[in-house]
């Protein structure tokens, strides 16, 4: 159940490895505003992925929130699903990156800090279902970029 979720979060990931790649060549800031919009994408569809497969979530309607901090302690820590803890520690910050990516003309993101949480989500894709190993590995190959 909600399996395009998973697939949102992949092409999110996808997207945020290309902005990088394409900043690094062209040095263009916004593809990292780009990177940090899409990781935050990932990160709330993984939550909400994880959410709706607890079998504990039992409302009709879908979630429409986007707080990934408010979404841990309203639904995660009560459902007993397992977030990493950088995620969970930056919650706020990953929270901020969905609209101050696209609306605020000076926010910028360390691109260490969008590789590092590409990193910790992919990891995470994964643990949830071991077959996006094999399609990130694809896109890293493509796109010349390490795991």
């Amino acid at each position: 159940m909600y399996e395009d979720y998973l697939s949102k979060a992949l092409s999110c990931i996808i997207t945020a490895k290309q902005a990088l790649n394409n900043y690094e060549t062209m040095k263009i800031r916004d593809m990292k505003n780009i990177a940090a919009y899409n990781m935050q994408q990932s990160i709330e569809y993984l939550i909400k992925y994880k959410i709706y497969n607890s079998g504990n979530y039992t409302k009709k309607s879908q979630i429409y929130d986007h707080n990934i901090d408010r979404m841990i302690k309203k639904y995660c820590d009560p459902f007993g699903i397992q977030v990493p803890v950088k995620l969970r520690k930056n919650a706020n910050i990953y929270t901020l990156w969905e609209a101050e990516s696209r609306y605020d003309s000076d926010f910028s993101v360390r691109i260490d800090t969008l590789y590092a949480t590409i990193c910790i989500v992919e990891e995470w894709l994964i643990e949830t279902k071991p077959y996006y190993r094999r399609k990130l590995d694809q896109v890293n190959k493509k796109l010349g970029v390490n795991p």
